[in-house]
């Protein structure tokens, strides 16, 4: 159970709980990307590895959305965790020895489809994650708290980049080429994480002896009541805002797969910065993103705490903070010609990105309750399809180029994409309920 304390409420635990593990999912990641990037010295192999990242991560998304919102999400969260410790803990095995398995003519390949099977389970492991935390989150959080959470939550996002990075610099610092320790270490962490989430989290308010009567209450009065309902596809399919929320998603994930998944490509290539600089400047981005997405959640609740804005008016602002301003500041970024100023706009813009966190990324857990997974899966799929085009443009496109004009049409593209599909969601998109969420038929309610 939680531990009743005057410092953290019950909701403040588990939200901590929360972020921490998405920390780790997204650190395992970022720690093998580094290592894939010393290890190879090859962007397509690069790009090859989070194309089968990503399109694992799409594959489980539906699946796992049709059964979230059924499941225990405290045991199916801790489940998912041993399997990232597990991928963590193999990892070496591939990555270090990469151009050392040498014993049959085609045994180069070896490594390279084992690390890719590795990058499968993981992005599996991560696509299952965020369907069992959004349900999670939204028997936990009240409403005039759920921005602030699920940001301060999703901090574990770049935060993990950053834990990844400066790892991977430390590392290599310590042990050169080996990086196995490293990896080693990374598996103990998800482990931890694991038993602890498993033996002290509850799946509702109502299981957890260590939450107060005081905050059972407020949880009980705030937060509606879900029912076990047949997914209305139709209506979902059909539906205005679901689209919106997808299509801000799209072109969000593609710019934060350029400016995450690329800023160490980037430095090296284009810059020629070593890889334990490089570790601790890609983490620049991310901290500024870290703020952001804490200020403005904070931000989002006082707001919508005091009924300042009606909710979809709130998400609506902090998603166009999020996207329309990065789009303005990397179109001006192409005009500067010092490499370093340049950089120094991606990270800003992508710093302010961590915006959209307390705006369209919110509305997908407020409009329809009862199907959070399911819309949470749906949405996912698209950042999916966009991190893997985003992926095959770059091998398609760029290719191994590291001319700084080249990243000024990719600031360019990347500017349109976000207006383009930021205008939607100021059109449509939408945080109330939604009539689909409920069935005309009786519904088995379950406690909260």
């Amino acid at each position: 159970m939680t531990f009743q304390t005057f410092l953290i409420t019950a909701r403040g635990q588990v939200m901590v709980a929360l972020m921490v593990g998405v920390y780790l999912v997204t650190a395992t990641r970022s720690h093998s990307n580094q290592m894939v990037i010393s290890t190879t010295g090859n962007r397509n192999t690069y790009s090859a590895m989070n194309v089968v990242y990503q399109l694992a991560y799409l594959i489980v998304q539906l699946p796992t959305g049709l059964f979230a919102d059924r499941l225990n999400p405290v045991t199916s969260l801790a489940v998912i965790m041993v399997g990232l410790a597990a991928t963590a803990a193999v990892s070496p095995f591939a990555l270090v020895h990469l151009s050392s398995w040498s014993w049959t003519p085609w045994s180069s390949a070896i490594p390279v489809l084992v690390t890719g099977a590795v990058y499968a389970v993981n992005g599996a492991l991560a696509g299952s994650w965020w369907p069992f935390m959004n349900v999670m989150l939204s028997n936990w959080a009240p409403p005039d708290e759920l921005a602030y959470m699920y940001s301060t939550i999703s901090t574990g996002v770049p935060g993990g980049i950053v834990a990844g990075n400066l790892f991977t610099g430390f590392f290599y610092a310590l042990h050169g080429s080996d990086f196995g320790y490293s990896f080693f270490v990374m598996s103990g962490f998800c482990l931890a994480w694991s038993v602890a989430w498993f033996f002290t989290c509850h799946h509702h308010p109502a299981d957890d002896p260590g939450c107060r009567p005081s905050e059972l209450e407020r949880l009980v009065t705030s937060l509606q009541a879900k029912a076990q309902l047949p997914v209305p596809w139709t209506k979902i399919v059909t539906s205005l805002p679901v689209w919106s929320v997808m299509l801000a998603n799209f072109g969000s994930t593609v710019f934060y797969t350029v400016l995450i998944m690329y800023m160490p490509v980037y430095l090296k290539y284009t810059m020629h910065v070593d890889i334990v600089e490089n570790g601790l400047m890609s983490t620049l981005p991310s901290l500024g993103q870290i703020a952001v997405m804490f200020t403005a959640g904070k931000c989002a609740s006082i707001a919508q705490a005091k009924d300042w804005f009606d909710a979809s008016d709130i998400r609506k602002v902090f998603s166009c903070i999020g996207m329309a301003i990065p789009a303005i500041l990397i179109s001006v970024a192409t005009i500067i010609p010092n490499t370093y100023i340049f950089y120094s706009f991606l990270v800003i813009s992508y710093s302010v990105s961590g915006a959209v966190f307390s705006g369209f990324r919110v509305s997908q857990m407020e409009m329809a309750p009862n199907f959070v997974a399911v819309i949470t899966a749906i949405c996912d799929i698209f950042g999916s399809l966009a991190m893997n085009l985003t992926h095959i443009a770059f091998i398609l496109t760029f290719g191994q180029s590291t001319d700084q004009v080249a990243w000024n049409e990719i600031c360019w593209y990347l500017s349109a994409i976000l207006i383009l599909c930021l205008v939607p969601f100021v059109l449509f998109g939408s945080s109330k309920t939604q009539s689909w969420n409920a069935s005309k038929t009786t519904a088995i309610n379950e406690p909260i």
